[in-house]
């Protein structure tokens, strides 16, 4: 946002649902285009990732131009931030809101894989399943999971030596960040309110068993690149975890596969609507073109001719004047 010198990089299943919320009212976008968007979300706030064309006020660093990189800076009076997590909470937040509790997206693609999960009716099949999600490793062997932002190494989003950030904060620190945005939009007299709604669309927190049997090892292994890059920040025995599911908890999840299934049900219809929708309108001009030029022509000079030239600028009529199209009809009137 140039006119407010803030700069987000966003990594996702680290609070980016609300912060990007947060982003898009201090850009003063229209926040109700983005609850409009027809996909799978599963929530009006999911829909926050909808799509960046409805994004008119907040420009990416990529569209910009060379020169007006070259202002970003700290020095320049820039604030300029990403959040990360902890890689075993994150991983288990993205397989839960994805695969889980079944995303119609990803549902559509993955059902028929062995390491897609079941529907839970215990907690040792989500253990289970989690288990052999993280051993298959799919992220890094399926053409759609390596190019998904949600299993990608979060340096690969930060780019933690490339870009000069005023801070990368751990997702832990929030609050500090939010007190740190609003001292530097103060500095400039901007400082306002932050819209920070709260999203979750994982129903089952992290429990130490889901880490066990390997897991938090297998992890670390594949997002090596991360713990080399902020691994001072995470501890494996001081993570926020549960104590366990009850069955209620359970039931829950379950029920979220449900619910899933419906809004996938919805969204392909909608899709469906829009492809027919797209059909008629192309047939509606195809059939339009098959009219002969002198009906069409005739037409267009019957639906003008009673205007009075004096309404006419003038450059429109010596334009008018020199289009074979226009001799042409009045050759045809003559006939």
């Amino acid at each position: 946002m140039p006119e407010k010198k803030l700069v987000y990089i966003s990594v996702t299943k680290v609070a980016c649902t609300s912060l990007r919320w947060m982003i898009a009212d201090l850009a003063g976008e229209n926040l109700e285009t983005f609850t409009k968007a027809a996909g799978g979300q599963q929530s009006r706030l999911m829909t926050i990732h909808g799509g960046r064309d409805r994004w008119k006020k907040t420009p990416q660093l990529h569209r910009m131009t060379q020169a007006e990189l070259d202002e970003i800076s700290p020095d320049n009076g820039w604030f300029i931030f990403a959040v990360v997590r902890d890689p075993w909470s994150r991983l288990w937040s993205a397989w839960e809101s994805k695969f889980l509790v079944r995303h119609v997206t990803f549902m559509d693609r993955f059902s028929d894989e062995p390491w897609f999960p079941r529907v839970p009716g215990k907690a040792e099949d989500v253990v289970e399943d989690f288990r052999k999600f993280v051993f298959e490793r799919p992220w890094e062997k399926y053409p759609q999971l390596i190019k998904d932002s949600h299993f990608w190494p979060q340096v690969r989003s930060v780019r933690p030596g490339e870009l000069p950030y005023t801070k990368i904060y751990n997702l832990s620190e929030l609050s500090t960040l939010f007190k740190d945005i609003h001292a530097h939009l103060a500095l400039s007299g901007q400082d306002q309110e932050l819209y920070l709604p709260r999203a979750n669309e994982t129903p089952l927190p992290m429990t130490r068993e889901v880490l066990d049997g390997g897991v938090l090892e297998s992890i670390r292994e594949a997002y090596a690149a991360d713990f080399k890059a902020f691994g001072d920040r995470w501890d494996p025995d001081r993570l926020k975890v549960a104590e366990g599911w009850t069955q209620d908890a359970i039931d829950h999840a379950a029920f979220h596969t449900v619910a899933n299934e419906r809004i996938g049900d919805l969204a392909a219809a909608v899709r469906e609507a829009r492809n027919q929708l797209g059909k008629t309108r192309r047939e509606l001009r195809r059939l339009q073109m098959k009219r002969s030029p002198r009906s069409l022509m005739v037409e267009e000079l019957r639906r003008v001719r009673d205007v009075p030239a004096s309404a006419l600028p003038g450059k429109a009529i010596n334009k008018a004047k020199r289009n074979p199209a226009v001799r042409k009809v009045k050759r045809l009137f003559k006939a």
